[in-house]
């Protein structure tokens, strides 16, 4: 028997949320919601960042290198939009300060930006104390479950596996179900700023 519906399933591991990684020609800007940044390790494979599974992993098994890539949740002060931030090893120096010196991340006014117009070019974070008497933030996401269903595998899949940098580290403990996604799906492509550079991109 046919069975439609007015809406979707539900997805039993939560909600997503859209990936953005730094735009190139205007800076991005946002203020963070989790408490702390999660990270593991990675690889550019069949044209997207997939984890890291160890052992099991295809990419890890073809030779292909790995990168470190950390993640927080961010929301867009104009557009109120709570997206997942994506950034590399080297670029989160400034929210370790900032998280020593505070104790959290949350309610951090983070701005990222580019060097220069490539868009593969440095990125460079510089973070300061948001003013949240006029904003009320969302609840903190559970980041390991959005990054479940950007990846397409199970959430008992990743889990926390201790610090790595000071950073908690989420370990992928079995092969990750790889889905491919149609060329220009704004979750896995690098997004492009366009017009007045002085003017920051909010989420």
């Amino acid at each position: 028997m046919y069975n439609f519906t007015s809406d979707p399933p539900e997805d039993p591991r939560g909600n997503s949320l859209q990936l953005k990684r730094t735009p190139t020609g205007r800076p991005l800007r946002g203020i963070v919601t989790c408490e702390d940044i999660v990270g593991t390790a990675t690889h550019f494979f069949h044209g997207r960042t997939v984890p890291c599974a160890g052992n099991d992993c295809e990419a890890h098994a073809a030779g292909v290198p790995w990168r470190w890539h950390g993640y927080v949740s961010l929301y867009g002060l104009t557009t109120h939009i709570h997206r997942l931030f994506e950034m590399t090893a080297r670029a989160i120096e400034p929210l370790k300060a900032y998280r020593l010196a505070h104790g959290t991340l949350r309610g951090c006014l983070l701005m990222a930006q580019r060097v220069n117009s490539s868009p593969n070019a440095r990125v460079l974070i510089t973070t300061g104390v948001a003013d949240l008497q006029s904003i009320s933030l969302p609840k903190e996401p559970h980041i390991l479950e959005a990054l479940s269903i950007i990846w397409n595998i199970e959430l008992p899949s990743i889990t926390l596996d201790g610090l790595v940098k000071d950073v908690p580290s989420a370990k992928v403990t079995r092969p990750a179900v790889l889905q491919r996604f149609e060329q220009g799906d704004s979750r896995f492509r690098q997004n492009a700023g366009n017009g007045d550079k002085s003017q920051p991109t909010e989420l």
